[in-house]
């Protein structure tokens, strides 16, 4: 069981879902802290406390746990969303995301390829769809927001320091951000 990092000394998972879950909890952990290209088969499997064979046998290559690490990020999301989790922890699963994202893109591993949905992006394009009646124009806007989000998420050290917002608190960057978006959905 990974936490924070390091995984618990003692624990062992056992069966294939423990192990599964293990193995994915690490894997988001590392590719979110060095990116895929400079994390290991062996680092991920000693995070999780399992052989590094149960990640073989259980995702194959490095770039199917890639793959698979990717898809679980997004449903979990998704999931969490769904139950009504509180905002903290989504925005947590959502910043976990988005950096195992943007560090396997910045590897040259292709997310478009390896991750089969993309529930939270389908969720918000359904909300602009209420409010943009043009199917095309629904997308582009919802692309548009999508990527305001990933820079500030990226950027906002660098955006503050250049534009003169180190005052702004997170929560006020995220308001701005927010508010920005419905205003270009129409909201």
């Amino acid at each position: 069981m990974a936490t924070s990092g390091a995984r618990v000394a003692d624990y062992k998972p056992l069966g294939k879902e423990e192990v599964v879950a293990a193995v994915l909890a690490a894997a988001s952990e590392l590719f979110a802290e060095k990116g895929p290209a400079a994390t290991s088969i062996r680092e991920v499997a000693a995070r999780a406390g399992v052989n590094h064979g149960l990640l073989h046998r259980h995702f194959g290559s490095k770039r199917q746990l890639l793959a698979a690490t990717l898809q679980h990020l997004a449903d979990s999301g998704a999931k969490l969303r769904e139950s009504g989790a509180p905002a903290d922890k989504l925005e947590a699963a959502h910043e976990l995301q988005a950096r195992v994202m943007v560090r396997s893109t910045l590897d040259g591993f292709p997310i478009e390829e390896l991750q089969k949905r993309f529930p939270g992006m389908e969720r918000f394009l359904t909300q602009v769809r209420f409010k943009v009646s043009d199917d095309r124009q629904a997308r582009l806007l919802a692309a548009h927001a999508m990527a305001l989000q990933f820079g500030w998420g990226l950027m906002a050290p660098t955006l503050r320091a250049a534009f003169g917002l180190n005052s702004l608190s997170d929560a006020e960057i995220r308001a701005a951000v927010a508010e920005q978006i419905s205003k270009t959905i129409g909201g």
